[in-house]
């Protein structure tokens, strides 16, 4: 479980994050990030109805994202804002696959300690 401090959670963040972040992903998911003044890295999952119409199918999405993020949190730099985009081609959300593809993006993006 992803605790609460990590958690972006305000309009104004996520709008920082979106104009003057950097992006990094491939083909399914996606991360744009920038940094913040804060001891700690929070995370962002805006999982709209383009993914899916069903909010159980959007929300068992940022549950597996969050459990993805949670294994990687140790592992992460602290002091950015994270939010994490996912496609909606992407339905095959499974945690070892998820989990392998944020290893990829994170390093690529030179977020990992």
């Amino acid at each position: 479980m992803l605790p609460i401090k990590n958690r972006l959670k305000k309009r104004e963040d996520f709008a920082k994050v979106f104009s003057k972040g950097a992006y990094v992903g491939n083909n399914d998911l996606s991360v744009k990030y920038a940094n913040n003044s804060l001891s700690e890295t929070r995370f962002g999952f805006p999982v709209g109805k383009n993914y899916s119409k069903k909010a159980v199918v959007r929300n068992r999405a940022r549950r597996i994202l969050r459990l993805a993020i949670a294994y990687h949190l140790s592992k992460i730099k602290p002091g950015f804002d994270i939010i994490i985009l996912i496609k909606p081609t992407y339905q095959k959300t499974e945690l070892p696959i998820v989990i392998n593809e944020f290893k990829k993006i994170f390093s690529k993006a030179n977020l990992l300690i």
